[in-house]
């Protein structure tokens, strides 16, 4: 089993994830917690910098999903950023790239809510 770790900060009323290594049906637990914690706390504007994220297989893909649409009905989006190649291919394969709004920097993505607001 690969090593996971998620982290999460708050930058101007926009949640920043941080998840590391593997998301993956072993690890998708800590990521749906952290998640749950920032929509617990009424934030929808979410941003995953995927920077250091090195797989995500179908189980984390369909906790992002399976948010979407809660995030975006409550005035919310999850962006996507920082994504290394092989982690935004397997999203392009399942066609998740009309999806979701993937930014290069976290810096785009975090720009992109205030001027939704």
């Amino acid at each position: 089993m690969k090593n996971f770790l998620i982290k999460s900060k708050m930058k101007d009323q926009i949640a920043v994830l941080y998840p590391k290594g593997h998301l993956d049906a072993h690890s998708v637990e800590k990521f749906e917690s952290e998640l749950l914690k920032i929509l617990e706390n009424k934030v929808y504007k979410i941003v995953v910098n995927c920077r250091d994220l090195k797989y995500i297989s179908s189980a984390g893909m369909g906790i992002i999903m399976g948010y979407l649409d809660e995030v975006r009905e409550k005035g919310g989006d999850i962006k996507l950023t920082n994504m290394i190649k092989r982690v935004y291919d397997i999203f392009e394969l399942v066609g998740f790239t009309d999806i979701y709004d993937f930014l290069n920097e976290e810096e785009d993505a975090v720009k992109k809510f205030k001027n939704v607001s």
